[in-house]
């Protein structure tokens, strides 16, 4: 009988002793809840995220989880933003919450990058292991389109009694599709390629391929790249347009001064009045396609002065801008 109360008082207090502890992680979460906010507010992105993170490790919630999507998609971390949005429809119940987890997942979905670490069946060597930046990749996501955050990615492969092989690929931010095939492997002190055999992306991030008339002949630079052929041809335009604003200048000169000759003191009356009017206003008429064709001319010839100079071989040496008393000058090989 004596045992009764006690087991009564045990009963009593565990409920209190669980609520306490819930409440303690609860604390914790909102707090690491309250600093990502802040962190946010001052531009510090990487730290928010990681705050956010963590909150979420302790107490999973789907306003948690979409906070986590809006810090890594303002850190540009799509794939990892497209991530958190996906978790916080498994646990949303609020409707307006579910309705913005449903937008970003669509919203980024199209904009994903993807890196593919393809594995053919006769680089499977007994033991093979990859990793990505230091993370073992399981065999089942080889040869799978992965989405990734953009940034560059160290993959390293390794089997018994094999060597080692290692390549770095840059994967663009958005719209990325890399692929990167792993050799088979050699013997121990012979080197396998260190480069991926496919890269392909989508993006605009990457840098243009070189014209295919960037050189002359290996290792000479041309003076004749694709952007100044087309500066050559923008010139062409420039000379046309101002020719044709001298002549028509020249036009308008000519019937004004046909009308003077009819009438030449506006203040007088004159017999011929109606044709000098009108050969003003052929004059005036002629005037304006001048100055338009002149306008066309100098505004060509600027755009081919650029291109000239930006489209210049990277052999050539730079060109500098400096400054002097009437502007500035422009001081390198064109």
């Amino acid at each position: 009988m004596a045992r009764h109360p006690m087991l009564v008082w045990i009963a009593a207090i565990s409920p209190l002793a669980f609520a306490t502890a819930a409440h303690a992680q609860n604390a914790d979460a909102e707090a690491l809840f309250g600093e990502g906010d802040r962190l946010m507010k001052q531009g510090k992105l990487a730290e928010a995220c990681d705050a956010f993170d963590a909150s979420n490790r302790i107490e999973p919630r789907a306003g948690t989880l979409i906070r986590l999507g809006e810090c890594r998609e303002a850190n540009h971390q799509l794939a990892s933003a497209w991530s958190a949005y996906k978790d916080a429809l498994g646990r949303v119940k609020d409707p307006k919450k579910k309705e913005i987890a449903t937008q970003k997942v669509a919203e980024l979905e199209p904009k994903l990058s993807y890196l593919t670490v393809a594995v053919a069946a006769d680089a499977r060597v007994d033991g093979l292991s990859i990793t990505r930046n230091g993370v073992p990749l399981d065999p089942a996501l080889w040869n799978r389109a992965l989405p990734v955050n953009g940034g560059d990615y160290a993959i390293v492969a390794r089997a018994p009694g094999k060597e080692d092989w290692k390549t770095t690929t840059a994967v663009p931010v958005e719209k990325g599709k890399i692929s990167v095939d792993v050799p088979k492997l050699g013997e121990p002190g012979k080197t396998s390629p260190s480069q991926p055999t496919t890269t392909t992306t989508t993006t605009s991030r990457q840098p243009p391929p070189p014209d295919d008339d960037e050189r002359d002949e290996p290792g000479t630079p041309s003076r004749w790249t694709g952007k100044r052929k087309v500066a050559l041809a923008v010139g062409g335009i420039a000379v046309a347009g101002i020719a044709a604003g001298v002549v028509l200048g020249s036009a308008a000169k000519s019937k004004q001064d046909e009308a003077y000759k009819l009438c030449p003191d506006p203040d007088v009356a004159c017999n011929d009045f109606a044709s000098a009017n009108a050969l003003l206003d052929k004059a005036d008429k002629k005037a304006l396609q001048a100055n338009i064709a002149f306008g066309v001319g100098v505004g060509a010839a600027g755009t081919a002065v650029v291109l000239w100079i930006i489209g210049k071989p990277a052999a050539e040496h730079h060109v500098a801008v400096a400054p002097s008393r009437n502007g500035v000058v422009i001081v390198g090989r064109f």
